[in-house]
């Protein structure tokens, strides 16, 4: 994992532009010999002290290995009493259906994960999900990481690009991040904090399964360059700097989070922070 330790807020814009000169396009040749650009996705997650690991709200919750059937049986457990609470029918297929798309589609190579809409879900209304959940905006990265008040001296920015290079290779039984998506129907708040979400997994080959890893156990390619992850750390000192910037930019709790309780915490953050 390279790290970039900032000295202070005003070097965070360079730091992105550092990483998007590196990462953010990749350069192909087209049948007639020209040489074409294409963007690369960028995704970044900010967390509030730079020791924490990217750890899913699943590993925190539990030391057990999930793998992709077990941790959907769990998920379908819960859906009757979601669905009669709030009236949303999800339209899962029983359990057995789910499996059985598991099983047909993936293998060493690829990862199957159904129901992703309902996932995204359980995963915003805080339950424990291997879904780890990134953003398209550094600056709204950049706010999560620096709008609660914390003992700690940096705090930090991840930048994750799956494929630099447009393409990605594994060995058997190599665990690996994937990038699940972010054109869902869900939430607004996943519209409004431009989010998107990724998983690890390892393949087993005698249980012919993959399982949810800690995203800090990917293996390393084999060839080229995939699954990058850029650690960007600056002070927590700078914070309220950080933060009236970002509110210049309608970067508040408010805008992110769109309840009225965060409207609330944003008013609360200007009146006792900001404009102190």
């Amino acid at each position: 994992m390279k790290t970039l330790d900032l000295d202070s807020w005003s070097d965070f814009a360079a730091a992105i532009e550092e990483v998007r000169a590196e990462y953010g396009a990749r350069e192909i040749a087209s049948r007639d010999g020209r040489t074409i650009s294409l963007r690369n996705d960028i995704l970044f997650r900010g967390h509030a002290d730079s020791t924490w690991r990217l750890e899913t709200t699943l590993e925190r919750t539990t030391s057990e290995s999930y793998s992709i059937q077990h941790y959907l049986q769990r998920a379908d457990s819960v859906v009757n009493e979601i669905e009669s609470l709030t009236g949303v029918d999800w339209k899962l297929p029983p359990y057995p259906e789910i499996v059985n798309a598991i099983e047909t589609v993936q293998d060493s190579m690829r990862t199957h994960v159904p129901g992703y809409e309902y996932l995204v879900y359980l995963r915003h209304h805080g339950f424990p999900s291997p879904l780890l959940d990134w953003t398209r905006s550094p600056y709204v990265a950049a706010f999560f990481a620096l709008e609660d008040r914390l003992d700690a001296e940096r705090a930090c920015v991840f930048a994750f690009i799956e494929t630099p290079e447009g393409g990605k290779s594994r060995r058997e039984g190599d665990a690996s991040i994937h990038a699940l998506g972010s054109y869902i129907t869900t939430h607004i708040r996943h519209y409004t904090q431009k989010a998107n979400y990724t998983i690890a997994t390892r393949w087993d080959s005698d249980r012919k399964k993959h399982f949810f890893i800690s995203h800090h156990d990917a293996s390393p390619p084999i060839v080229g360059t995939q699954n990058v992850i850029v650690k960007i750390t600056f002070p927590r000192r700078d914070r309220i700097q950080a933060l009236k910037q970002l509110d210049d930019y309608n970067l508040n709790q408010y805008t992110l989070y769109q309840s009225e309780d965060a409207l609330i915490r944003s008013l609360g953050m200007r009146a006792f922070e900001l404009d102190v």
